[in-house]
């Protein structure tokens, strides 16, 4: 009776969620991506709605409303990003829990809003943005670890990452990276940032 209640929520939480298509990113002409990342960035609207599904389906009302805190106020076009600090923190839709929140890192927008990097944490990416013409910013990157220095998009198949940046609407500025399909442990990623005071 729970599972069916949860469902219940999560549908309708799902429903109420804005139309991201509008905006919904793409791969920018002649940028080159593998096989791989081109079927996860065909599929992001899939990884994002399934993601959102088993992260509304939490028991935690926490989860639940971060999920919605990331989603439901919609996007909006975006210029780049503005050079210079940000926090951010890794948020996990579904796989092998609901939802996964992490704490706020360190990261860097630069090189006129082209580049972006995650500085602190055991984990880190870094990798460019590039102007979409359906809206977002496509991201193209790799992880790495703390130990590690970056590494470049394909250099190892299982570290290289492709997404989306948005703007998140409202106040305060917010932006939100969406990595579909990510190798490991969920089923979506977003990476919110904020610019740091």
């Amino acid at each position: 009776m729970r599972l069916l209640r949860s469902s219940a929520i999560a549908l309708a939480m799902l429903v109420a969620l804005p139309a991201i298509a509008p905006l919904a990113c793409a791969v920018p002409d002649l940028t080159a991506i593998s096989p791989f990342d081109a079927d996860r960035m065909n599929g992001l609207e899939n990884a994002r709605t399934r993601g959102l599904a088993e992260a509304l389906l939490s028991e935690s009302a926490a989860d639940r409303e971060l999920a919605s805190h990331l989603f439901a106020p919609g996007i909006a076009p975006q210029a780049p990003l503005p050079d210079g600090a940000y926090r951010c923190r890794t948020i996990k839709l579904g796989g092998l829990l609901p939802l996964t929140a992490y704490s706020f890192f360190d990261c860097r927008i630069s090189g006129s809003g082209t580049k972006i990097e995650k500085l602190t944490g055991s984990q880190r990416f870094s990798g460019e943005l590039l102007a979409s013409q359906a809206g977002g910013h496509f991201y193209r990157g790799a992880l790495h670890y703390g130990d590690e220095n970056p590494r470049p998009y394909r250099e190892d198949g299982d570290r290289s990452q492709v997404g989306c940046l948005y703007r998140i609407e409202g106040k305060p500025v917010r932006y939100r990276l969406e990595l579909p399909f990510p190798r490991f442990e969920s089923t979506h990623d977003v990476i919110e940032l904020v610019p740091a005071p």
